[in-house]
């Protein structure tokens, strides 16, 4: 009970200097005060599909087949496929030797590895974070149309709710929405009931460690993977850098090769 009590720290921006550097000159290393976001361009990467499927594993080219619409099964396979490689990267393993395992909060995260990482993708794009703590990430195409106002009240705070409405009324949902998601990403804690009670809006917040089942302070930077896309990462107050990724699969045909001998 004492520990429900205990407060943590959330630091909220907007980040609009984002400058993504080419993926060829990361060198996959990572101190525990850096988080590597990767953007990837599905149609971008689309000559790639089949050596994609080269490092997926039984399971996974099941469960690309169980998408109905052909663009969800590309999107799950260039994403899934894409995080292997990056991986690899990262572990110095072959793509399709790497063990995905569910922790007790449902939260993926890599066999017998420190890395942490987290996936998200909306329209053309995919956003892989990588971390050697634990982060979450959420992206979302921000649909003009979308009538967002129905659920506000169940998921957004009365000052939240009076933001959304005084700004960029869309814009501002689209804010607000992918930082409650990244947060609860990060904390393996999923949408529910509490997700009116987490803080979204720019600045520092003290909230009660259970609202987040944490006793980590955190921080949120957003920022826009293009013109159409919110984006929102979450991780650990310690991280000190976020470097910012663009990558195209051309540069990693041998970890394709690597995989199937």
């Amino acid at each position: 009970m004492a520990m429900q009590m205990d407060l943590i720290n959330v630091q909220i921006k907007f980040q609009d200097d984002v400058k993504w550097q080419s993926g060829t000159d990361c060198d996959y290393k990572l101190n525990d005060d850096q988080v590597d976001v990767w953007r990837i361009k599905i149609s971008a990467n689309l000559p790639f599909i089949d050596d994609f499927f080269k490092v997926l594993l039984p399971d996974e080219i099941m469960r690309a087949g169980r998408y109905v619409q052909k663009k969800d099964r590309l999107r799950f396979v260039v994403s899934r496929g894409a995080l292997r490689c990056l991986l690899s990267k990262y572990t110095n393993q072959s793509a399709s030797t790497i063990k995905f395992v569910i922790s007790a909060k449902k939260k993926p995260f890599i066999h017998d590895q420190k890395l942490k990482y987290n996936v998200s993708h909306s329209g053309d794009w995919v956003l892989i974070a990588i971390s050697n703590t634990e982060v979450g990430v959420d992206t979302e195409e921000m649909d003009p149309l979308f009538s967002y106002k129905e659920i506000l009240a169940d998921n957004f705070s009365r000052d939240e709710i009076n933001y959304i409405a005084h700004q960029d009324s869309i814009t501002s949902f689209y804010l607000l929405w992918t930082r409650k998601e990244a947060i609860t990403k990060a904390t393996a804690l999923g949408l529910d009931d509490n997700l009116k009670y987490i803080p979204c809006l720019n600045g520092g917040h003290e909230i009660n460690s259970g609202m987040l089942s944490s006793a980590k302070n955190w921080q949120l930077n957003s920022f826009k993977p293009d013109e159409y896309n919110m984006a929102s990462l979450a991780t650990e107050i310690t991280v000190e850098q976020v470097r910012y990724w663009d990558v195209n699969f051309e540069g990693f045909l041998p970890c394709f090769k690597q995989s199937v001998l």
